[in-house]
């Protein structure tokens, strides 16, 4: 693994040794009618397969071209393409500019990068990818969450949970606390350490400031290592010289809703600079207290299977509250590199999330990141630091238990990319280190006077864990001709916390029409188990006496051999009962195969057909007894005759059947001690297969409608502990149909319709069904100024009370309002 760093290393340094005599094309683009320079524009240089977009400031280069006659395309959705032709020339830059004239939109011309780490077409990417565009973005701050820009895609299963608990997933195999997308902001996995669970209500990014959402559906850790495993959200903010100015936003509306906003972004000769600052409070409706009632329907619970809370609920608990500030400084060295430095802090708390045994309250939570990056055409590297501190502990609300948290996450990135063999293959070259430290033991009341010192145990056993994390990983794209591309990857990923995992890709899209693609597709994907998969140490119930079940052991065994017998099993009046990790695991594995079909048959309609099918494996269980005896071996009697031991083992189990059927599975020896111990191991082989379809078509340039329908069934092939079932927690027909009308810069409105399928839900000691439901969404928006935007949202319209996870709150319609202004 060192020598393999190394030699990318070597590769990347020796990059620029070699030159030659070149020149560039420096271009700018505009509106035809208001002169407006137009950002986002995708500009193609036909001759070198090459793309770009045009920045803040409407403009683009291309370097290291040779001398000759070049051909610049420029497209955008909502513009008409442009093409021109330029002499390129090595004394001096070649100057080109566009002028666009509006017109309908077309998917088409979208440009993602997440697919391939590199920027490329929508159709001819490598992968099922959805974009989420600025427009629909500044079109969601009538409702301000990051988490609900994402919930029309097909094939995305976006599920609520109270006001802030998002939980986002792709083709099935759902959680309550999902880690199988890796989700990126700016290159960074915001993800906590302990779980990898994302906080969507304390991730240190406002809406307001994401340029934009790529959603890629399908394994991605040939590029993106571990946790890619069922796709990658990757979310870009805004860069400072794309939002020059002020913008200042506010949201409120119903259940005491209110967020605001203001981000100032400037520039200095060289420098661009931007600082954002945001807040938030609202009411959490529909979180309500689970304590045993007998006296109400469900004993007091929203629907029947919950599990009771075991401590009240205040009403500063529902009033989840967040603070974000972000600042940014960006220097210019030429007009295709950077030098970026940002540093960001988020103080969030209140928030309820589902989890495998109910919920659990964050009562305060503080993110501080900081990063340093260099982008270039060429190469591009980030250093990045994040934390997690719980000054306040974190409440399981149905045990007597809490947890902390104190992590502490260091990571840098370096990536090559050039063009080789005549521009007909891209080389991309990364290596990628991370360092973990997870501490869940420390005295986390600051301040004793205000807040009472609440009782906890360390969650982790060895406590202070560091994890230490390498990949390698190379991607070769290969332009074959005119229709065919080829694109191979691999990746090799090294750990302190499991063995070596090699992560390859291969992909053929051909384009036989301008307009049309064929994709076919093959990839690894692997989930690493958490630290609290291999190191978990919480307790599992109240210390059980089973002094009796020793004595009876021994009395009965000894009247069926006819001699006194002593088991010698040392069970005592206390014999505790722990949840433990299991240091064995392996990570979760998938292989993946799928076909698509993108079109663009037309500016007007854009359609999309995936088809897939995935074999998973090593999936981690939900902890039982007696699934890792070779880490927890079971207590055995010791009478010094082994025909007695067999006899006075078999009435352990009925002995300890008798108190509970779990327990004979369960006694286990830990740390030298009979301990009941439910743990995890590695399970199964599951099929899962599924088709996502998907069409938009706009009827003028300004009105479009959109429908997409996704299908997913699994079969299970293999399970050796038949009691632990299996299911992919989604459901298996899922629709959504929309109805929006856009005028740039004057109004916008919408309708959107999602309908999902009831399906069973199970995750840890949680099960239950998801009923079937159906959300009228309503959006509208109108720019009284060009710089003053009014919206407002309407979140299940129609008032339907529904819940979308097993464990989840009861959701009801919210209606929220917004304003923004920009000067």
């Amino acid at each position: 693994m060192r020598s393999l760093i190394l030699s990318v290393l070597v590769v990347i340094a020796s990059s620029g040794l070699s030159a030659q005599v070149t020149g560039r094309i420096d271009g700018t683009v505009t509106s035809s009618g208001t002169k407006v320079v137009l950002k986002g524009i995708t500009i193609a240089l036909i001759e070198r397969n090459k793309l770009t977009s045009t920045n803040g400031e409407g403009s683009f280069t291309f370097t290291n071209l040779a001398p000759g006659t070049y051909t610049v395309r420029a497209t955008g959705i909502g513009w008409n393409a442009e093409t021109q032709q330029i002499d390129v020339t090595a004394d001096k830059p070649a100057v080109i500019t566009f002028s666009l004239q509006e017109s309908a939109k077309n998917m088409g011309e979208v440009i993602v990068y997440g697919a391939s780490r590199q920027p490329e077409k929508l159709t001819t990417a490598p992968a099922a990818i959805a974009v989420v565009t600025p427009a629909q973005l500044e079109r969601a701050s009538s409702h301000d969450q990051i988490g609900k820009t994402m919930e029309h895609i097909v094939g995305i299963d976006v599920v609520q949970s109270g006001s802030n608990d998002f939980n986002i997933n792709a083709r099935g195999f759902n959680n309550s606390i999902n880690r199988r997308m890796l989700v990126l902001v700016d290159g960074r996995d915001p993800s906590t350490p302990l779980l990898n669970l994302n906080e969507w209500n304390s991730v240190t990014s406002l809406l307001g400031d994401v340029a934009s959402i790529e959603v890629v559906r399908g394994p991605g850790s040939a590029l993106y290592g571990p946790n890619a495993y069922n796709g990658v959200v990757n979310i870009r903010t805004t860069d400072p010289l794309e939002v020059q100015g002020t913008r200042i936003n506010f949201m409120g509306g119903e259940w005491e809703t209110y967020r605001g906003s203001i981000r100032h972004a400037g520039r200095l000769g060289d420098f661009a600079y931007k600082l954002s600052l945001g807040a938030s409070t609202q009411l959490n409706y529909s979180i309500v207290s689970r304590m045993k009632d007998t006296t109400k329907p469900n004993n007091g619970l929203e629907y029947p299977g919950l599990a009771f809370d075991v401590r009240p609920l205040t009403e500063d608990a529902r009033r989840p509250f967040a603070y974000i500030g972000t600042a940014r400084l960006d220097y210019h060295i030429d007009p295709t590199s950077r030098i970026v430095s940002e540093f960001g802090y988020s103080n969030s708390g209140n928030d309820f999330y589902v989890n495998q045994t109910g919920r659990i309250l964050i009562q305060q939570v503080q993110r501080p990141f900081a990063r340093l990056a260099y982008n270039s055409e060429r190469i591009n590297v980030q250093a990045g630091w994040q934390q997690r501190f719980v000054p306040v502990a974190q409440l399981v609300f149905n045990a007597n238990a809490t947890s902390g948290e104190w992590s502490n996450v260091y990571q840098i990135d370096a990536q090559w990319n050039n063009w080789i063999l005549d521009s007909t293959v891209r080389v991309i070259l990364g290596v990628q280190h991370e360092q973990q430290f997870v501490n869940t033991t420390y005295d986390y009341e600051i301040d004793t006077t205000a807040v009472p010192k609440q009782s906890r145990l360390p969650l982790l056993s060895p406590d202070d864990q560091r994890g230490i994390f390498t990949g390698v990983y190379g991607q070769a794209e290969w332009q074959a001709n005119s229709f065919l591309k080829v694109v191979g990857a691999v990746r090799v990923d090294g750990a302190n916390m499991y063995d070596t995992q090699i992560s390859p890709k291969l992909a053929l899209v051909f384009e036989p029409l301008r307009g049309h693609s064929v994709r076919a597709t093959y990839n690894r994907s692997f989930l690493r188990p958490s630290f609290a998969d291999f190191y978990r140490k919480s307790p599992a119930g109240p210390p059980v006496n089973l002094t009796r079940v020793e004595s009876n052991v021994d009395s009965i065994t000894s009247a069926i051999v006819g001699e006194a017998v002593n088991s010698n099993l040392d069970l005592s009046a206390a014999t505790p009962q722990w949840n433990l990790g299991n240091p064995t695991l392996s990570p979760e594995i998938a292989n993946s195969f799928e076909i698509g079909y993108r079109a663009t048959p037309s500016e007007k309609l854009f359609v999309e057909i995936n088809a897939y099918w995935n074999q998973r494996s090593n999936f981690i269980s939900n902890p039982l007894g007696g699934l890792a005896p070779n880490v927890y071996p079971p207590v055995k009697s010791n009478t010094g005759n082994a025909s007695y031991d067999a006899i006075a083992d078999s009435v352990l189990a009925v002995e300890l059947a008798k108190i509970n059927a779990a327990y004979p599975s369960r006694l286990s020896d830990y740390q030298g001690n009979p301990t009941l111990v439910v743990a995890p191991r590695n399970i199964a082989v599951v099929d899962e297969y599924g088709i996502e379809v998907g069409a938009t078509y706009f009827l003028t340039s300004e009105l479009s409608v959109s429908a997409n329908y996704a299908y997913l069934n699994a079969e299970v092939q293999d399970n050796e502990v038949s009691t632990l079932k299996i299911l992919p927690n989604t459901s298996p027909h899922r629709i959504n149909a929309a109805v929006e009308y856009v005028s740039p810069g004057q109004f916008d409105a919408g309708v959107q319709l999602r309908y999902v399928e009831g399906f069973q839900w199970i995750a840890g000691t949680v099960e239950g069904p998801v009923p079937a439901y159906a959300v009228v969404n309503v959006n509208a928006g109108y720019f009284i100024l060009p710089e003053l935007r009014v919206g407002i949202n309407a979140f299940n319209l129609l008032d339907r009370a529904h819940y979308q996870i097993f464990g989840g709150t009861i959701l009801r319609r919210q209606v929220t309002g917004s304003v923004s202004y920009s000067f």
